[in-house]
């Protein structure tokens, strides 16, 4: 970590899969989040939802983190529900029922015309503890996005009682309230 005068410098790692090794996947790393218990808040925007990314171990660690009082708030591509591909059916389907009884679990879908919801954010946030993780990259939500492509994601750790820091964060929680989650 680097400080600067006006504020510390996020630590930054990059995971390009299938490279950095089998035991650091995507897959696994978020599992291990959702089981990690100094988080309380989930969001992502994500393109596209596929069924082969729904990995059994993921879906209870969604399921484990909801059941202990965490917010669950994923949002997809809805392109294929209009006939121009995207996330699939099946796929949106299991995550909701995954999450259904939860309150603080929902699943939006995304689609503007004339435009493709591209985003592959994944947002884990303890804001009473200063703290995020943010993943930032080319990964989808299916096992070719997790482990099986080529895919290139930066892990950025926040410190939230920086100010540089919690800028940043705001805004990514912005883009979340503005763009990719339902209105009320």
């Amino acid at each position: 970590m680097v400080e600067t005068r006006d504020s510390i410098v996020a630590e930054v790692e990059l995971l390009i899969l299938p490279y950095t090794g089998p035991d650091k996947t995507l897959v696994d790393l978020l599992i291990d989040e959702f089981n990690n218990t100094e988080w309380d808040s989930f969001q992502s925007a994500v393109a596209l939802a596929s069924q082969s990314g729904n990995f059994p171990d993921l879906l209870t660690g969604i399921t484990s983190f909801a059941k202990r009082g965490g917010r669950v708030e994923m949002t997809f591509g809805a392109d294929t529900f209009s006939g121009e591909g995207g996330s699939e059916y099946d796929a949106i389907e299991q995550l909701l029922n995954a999450v259904k009884e939860f309150p603080k679990a929902k699943i939006s879908l995304y689609r503007e015309k004339g435009r493709t919801f591209h985003p592959k954010l994944y947002l884990f946030a303890n804001v009473k503890e200063n703290k995020a993780r943010l993943i930032i990259g080319s990964s989808n939500w299916g096992a070719g996005g997790f482990y099986g492509n080529i895919e290139a994601n930066v892990i950025i750790n926040l410190r939230l009682d920086d100010p540089s820091h919690a800028r940043f964060f705001e805004r990514v929680i912005e883009l979340f309230a503005e763009y990719w989650q339902e209105l009320s």
